[in-house]
C-alpha cells in the first residue's frame, strides 16, 4: 500500500513538473512574439535593425516594457528615436 501511494505521491509530481515546463514553455512562446513584433515593426518602417538594437530587445522579457515598445517602434520619427526609449 505505501509503494501505491509513493508511486501516486511520483506521479502527481512529474505531472506537476511536466505542467510547470509547459506553462513555462508557453510564456517563453509570447515573449519571443513580442519581441519579433517589436523588430518587425521597426523593420517595417526603417527597412534595417542594427543588430546591437536587435540584441537589446531580446533581453527584454518584460510584457509591459514589450507593448510599449511595440507602440513606441510604430510611432517614433527614427532608429535614434526608438534607441533612446530602451
Amino acid at each position: 500500500m505505501q509503494k501505491l501511494r509513493m508511486l501516486e505521491e511520483l506521479i502527481q509530481d512529474t505531472m506537476s513538473a511536466a505542467e510547470l515546463l509547459f506553462k513555462e514553455g508557453r510564456q517563453e512562446g509570447r515573449q519571443e512574439e513580442a519581441q519579433d513584433a517589436v523588430i518587425q515593426a521597426l523593420e517595417t518602417r526603417f527597412d534595417r535593425v542594427p543588430d546591437g538594437l536587435r540584441e537589446e530587445i531580446r533581453q527584454i522579457t518584460d510584457a509591459n516594457r514589450l507593448k510599449e515598445l511595440h507602440r513606441a517602434a510604430i510611432r517614433c520619427a527614427d532608429i535614434e528615436s526608438f534607441a533612446k526609449e530602451l
